[in-house]
């Protein structure tokens, strides 16, 4: 059996305030929204591809820790985006005031990569295939 990754799913303090975030800077189209959990919301987005972003409130009495933006920490530390101009979208987004975690770095393959902080203290990868 062949497996594809379905989802990235993302707990948000405020899932509308997330999903809006993703709407404007990666153009993120909302998809569905429901109650999949008692008491909570989750927010399907389609954002290029075939794998969905899903957006979704805390259950009532979930910890209220959050995890840090930061690389190289175990467990889940980011996903990616493909960009096709990686100075300009590093442009906009420190336009937009977006904290950059990694600014834009070549790598020796000539693949472009960069790391931004995105709400709810998630780490998103940017990269840019080689020339």
């Amino acid at each position: 059996m062949e497996y594809a990754i379905n989802h990235v799913h993302i707990r948000a303090a405020d899932p509308h305030a997330s999903a809006a975030w993703y709407e404007k800077i990666f153009n993120a189209k909302r998809v569905s929204e429901r109650e999949v959990m008692p008491g909570t919301i989750t927010i399907g987005m389609q954002v290029g591809g075939p794998t969905r972003l899903n957006i979704s409130s805390q259950p009532p009495n979930s910890s209220p820790e959050r995890a840090v933006p930061e690389l190289h920490r175990l467990g889940l530390e980011h996903f990616g985006f493909h960009v096709d101009d990686l100075e300009a979208e590093m442009a906009r987004f420190e336009a937009e005031g977006i904290r950059v975690i990694l600014p834009l770095t070549v790598t020796p393959q000539g693949i472009k990569l960069a790391y931004i902080e995105g709400p709810d203290d998630v780490v998103i990868e940017l990269v840019q295939p080689a020339a």
